[in-house]
């Protein structure tokens, strides 16, 4: 299969009540461990990437690593018997226009940095360029905090306000919006609620598809009520690079002489694909390809 344009399946989950995972990889082990339990639970995934992990990838240039990251995906979805799409998360303007070209099929504008207008001046720029190419575009109302292992400061916390989530949908055109609804990006625990009010009265103004960033550290019961009342696609990295270390770190404690980092990142993967699979389960997709 080629990489497809996710938008379909997204608003298929809007309309029926489940959701659709975006998973975040590192690497190229994380990103077959994805697609492997795409095929397993015969579910359609959206794989993605972070702006840390494409500097991370690209040797501290995020374009090199957007270059990566498509090639390896490109390939991963043409050997793959499940649908898959490839999704720039938390992209800066440059990455996200570099993104499209490259061949990503869904792309995130975060203009956190952004006042209000431009941030609603850019998305709109981008999802004109996009909906061009048939990419589908995501762009973010509010603020989830990114304290990456430093104590949470609340200020960072903003919750998205109904009135501002529907203007700018209407002023930008994206196709599925990312909402703050209290999670935290890179928890490790899940022990946050989510304002489910705030996403009534929101579901209220916004008939587009709404995103969950930092599901993570949300407790499943949250996650569930949510999904029944309207979040269509749930993204979903820290728990995953939880499972994929925790393998790791197991085939490495049983044989201290282990050296080989096929045999390690092996158990990696396998404990990804375990925890991937379970989300799938758990948001309503499988079966859903």
């Amino acid at each position: 299969m080629t990489l497809v344009n996710p938008r379909s399946w997204i608003l298929k989950a809007h309309k029926e009540g489940f959701a659709i995972g975006g998973f975040n990889a590192n690497n190229f082990e994380q990103l077959q461990a994805i697609v492997k339990a795409a095929e397993l639970e015969n579910a359609p995934v959206i794989v993605q990437i972070s702006h840390r992990a494409l500097l991370y990838l690209g040797n501290g240039n995020e374009i090199t690593g957007l270059q990566y990251f498509a090639d390896m995906a490109k390939r991963a979805a043409a050997n793959a018997n499940a649908p898959i799409a490839l999704h720039l998360d938390h992209g800066t303007e440059l990455e996200a226009t570099q993104a499209i070209g490259l061949g990503f099929t869904s792309v995130m504008f975060d203009g956190e940095s952004h006042n209000r207008e431009d941030n609603i001046a850019i998305s709109k720029k981008i999802a004109d360029l996009a909906h061009k190419m048939n990419v589908c575009m995501e762009a973010e109302i509010g603020a989830v905090p990114k304290p990456d292992g430093e104590e949470l400061d609340e200020a960072d916390l903003v919750l998205t306000d109904p009135d501002d989530a529907l203007e700018f949908v209407q002023k930008t055109g994206v196709d599925i919006l990312a909402i703050a609804l209290g999670s935290v990006h890179g928890m490790q625990t899940k022990e946050n609620d989510l304002d489910l009010k705030r996403l009534e009265e929101i579901r209220a103004k916004v008939n587009a598809p709404l995103v969950l960033h930092g599901s993570s550290g949300v407790t499943n019961e949250a996650i569930q009520a949510a999904i029944k009342m309207g979040l269509s696609k749930i993204n979903i990295a820290t728990q995953l690079n939880k499972a994929f270390t925790a393998g790791v770190r197991k085939a490495l404690n049983e044989k201290e002489n282990l050296v080989d980092p096929r045999k390690y990142l092996t158990q990696g993967m396998e404990a990804q694909i375990e925890v991937v699979r379970e989300r799938i389960r758990f948001l309503g997709s499988s079966g859903k390809a």
